[in-house]
Order: C-alpha cells, then sequence, then structure tokens
C-alpha cells in the first residue's frame, strides 16, 4: 500500500464524520462562512444539534399564521446575529459549548419547553408583535402565550406589563427634537428557565428609549402554576417570608459588596426580595434580580444575586414547588 493510500485511509474517519456533520447540520455547510457556521459543520454533535433546532424552527413556523411567521422569520436572524455575538472571539471547545448550550436553548425556546428542556407540561407559543415607522419608532415585542385551552390566565397576566398602560402607543410617538435617523424603541423578549407542569418561570427583558439622556433596561418575572393556572406567591414556597426575605437580602447584599456593584446608600434589598416580579426559577437554583435603580446607580447595570437549593434549604416550605421534584426533568 502506497503512502499516499495509508494517509487516505488514516484519514477516512476524519473525512466520515465531517460528511455526518455536513449532513445534519440546518443549513447548507457548503457555504458556511462565520466561524460559528464553520465549528457547527466541523462537529457532528453541533450539527446534529443545529439540525434539531431547524426541525423545531419548521415545526413552530408551520402552525403560526402569516404576519407571525415573518416575525419569527426575523426573530431567529436576530438569534444567530446574538448567538455569535454572544461567542465572539471564542474558540476550540470553549466555542464549541458557547454554541451547544445557546442552541440547545433555542430549541427549547422554539419547541414551547424551558430551558430545563420537555417536562410534560403545555408548551408555550412563541407570539410577536411588530411595528415600525421610520426614524419614528420601532416596536419589537416577543412574549410566551399556552395554546387554547391551557393558561387562559396566564396568556391575560403575561400581556399586562408588555401592554398595560398603553406602553405601545407612548413609543408610538416621534421624539421631541430627535435627530434624523433616531427615534423611540420598545423591546421585549423572554426566557422561559423553567416548565414543568406545575411551575413556570418566566422571565420577560424591556428595553425602552423614549427621549432622555439614555434607553432604560428592567426585567418582570412570572412565577406560574400551569395545572391551576394560577400565579405562585412568596408565601406558596417560603415557610415564613417575614423571615425568609430579610434572611435573603441578607444574603444578596452579601453578594453585592463581594463582587461590589456599587451600591446606593442604605440600599433597599427587601423590597426587591419581597416581590416574586424579581425571582426567577432554574433547575439548579434561584436568580434574584436587581434592575438598575433598584439597589444601584443605572451606570452600575443590572445585577443578578444567585442562589442554590442548599442556600435556600432553611427557608424553603416543605411540600412547596421549590426545588423542583426529582421527575420533573
Amino acid at each position: 500500500m502506497t503512502s499516499c493510500r495509508r494517509a487516505f485511509f488514516a484519514a477516512l474517519p476524519t473525512i466520515l464524520c465531517a460528511t455526518a456533520a455536513l449532513a445534519q447540520a440546518s443549513f447548507d455547510c457548503t457555504k458556511a462562512s462565520s466561524a460559528s457556521e464553520k465549528a457547527i459543520c466541523a462537529d457532528p454533535r453541533l450539527a446534529a444539534a443545529d439540525k434539531a433546532m431547524g426541525n423545531a424552527f419548521t415545526a413552530l413556523f408551520k402552525k403560526l399564521p402569516a404576519r407571525q411567521q415573518s416575525a419569527l422569520k426575523a426573530d431567529q436572524v436576530a438569534w444567530v446575529s446574538g448567538r455569535d455575538g454572544g461567542c465572539f472571539q471564542m474558540t476550540g471547545d470553549t466555542l464549541n459549548q458557547c454554541l451547544l448550550t445557546a442552541t440547545k436553548q433555542r430549541t427549547n425556546f422554539l419547541s414551547g419547553a424551558g430551558d430545563n428542556g420537555p417536562a410534560d407540561a403545555p408548551a408555550l407559543v412563541p407570539t410577536y408583535f411588530n411595528q415600525s415607522k421610520k426614524d419614528v419608532f420601532d416596536i419589537t415585542i416577543a412574549y410566551p402565550q399556552f395554546a387554547a385551552p391551557a393558561g387562559a390566565k396566564f396568556n391575560a397576566a403575561v400581556k399586562d406589563p408588555i401592554f398595560g398602560k398603553n406602553a405601545v402607543a407612548e413609543n408610538e410617538k416621534p421624539l421631541e427634537g430627535g435627530a434624523s435617523g433616531s427615534g423611540d424603541f420598545y423591546q421585549v423578549a423572554y426566557d422561559a428557565t423553567y416548565l414543568d407542569p406545575k411551575l413556570l418561570s418566566v422571565t420577560l427583558q424591556f428595553g425602552e428609549f423614549s427621549g432622555g439622556a439614555h434607553p432604560n433596561n428592567w426585567r418582570v418575572a412570572l412565577l406560574w402554576n400551569p395545572a391551576s393556572d394560577k400565579p405562585i406567591a412568596l408565601d406558596d414556597f417560603l415557610a415564613d417570608p417575614a423571615k425568609a426575605v430579610p434572611a435573603v437580602s441578607a444574603l444578596c447584599k452579601a453578594q453585592a459588596e463581594k463582587d461590589e456593584w456599587g451600591l446606593f446608600d442604605n440600599p433597599d434589598f427587601d423590597t426587591v426580595v419581597g416581590d416574586t416580579k424579581s425571582w426567577a426559577i432554574d433547575k439548579d437554583g434561584v436568580t434574584v434580580m436587581f434592575d438598575p435603580y433598584s439597589v444601584t446607580p443605572y451606570v452600575a447595570g443590572p445585577h443578578d444575586c444567585k442562589m442554590t437549593y442548599a442556600d435556600l434549604k432553611e427557608w424553603l416550605k416543605p411540600g412547596g414547588p421549590l426545588p423542583p421534584k426529582p421527575g420533573s426533568k
């Protein structure tokens, strides 16, 4: 056997793996141009994950009316750009892991599951509301809805902070004294960080500019029981909120001081911790969200106080929804 033939057969496993990856990706790997696309096409595991995401996109697309289909396409393009930006300058295994995590989360989003994956719960359907007028306003909203007949009360509750108090109408007005090419924007996106039959945690992320020195950004969390279609309150998962809130506040303040958040003098942690709209749940623990102006000035940005269920064990209600029970996925 010649050295050339030996080299060919030695390389054959690599060629076969690359061919498998090319066959599995959701796009044409012969046209891959970005670092992300090239990494996906070079790794069969990433290619398979990308293909699964593409299948989830197609399945959702077919269910939506035409206007929602157009919005979903635009949202997917924006997501790809965000994925590439989030994994920018990474290489090797670090890049692959970044892409894999983002792709799996997007697949769950498109299929209506939480970040914890399928868990025998009603699917959340991404719903879009987009309006724009050149140089005047740009409104881009994505929010979750349960398909009828599930979750009628949740569907109304999640729309209230987005559309209530004329939020959309207020952002359709021209900026006073705005420069050419500038305008209002109002953007809403969401993450479903956990979903099972009895526990849903959704975080709405808002961005808005309607004049002034800078845009504003904030978050609103919703904790919900899909089975009963009712909100989950603090006393549903904390044994004694009156004692737990100051205790959790102390934990978060200690994190803030350690990480140098740049706190106000006498910051009011209790108000944030005492509001379920600040609590986001996932399979590993709890995040209490502190937005600009809550305990820090705007320039300090948003901050998250992350705690495991072990950190909260002393304060959790026995038999309550936290932590998620084994088998909930």
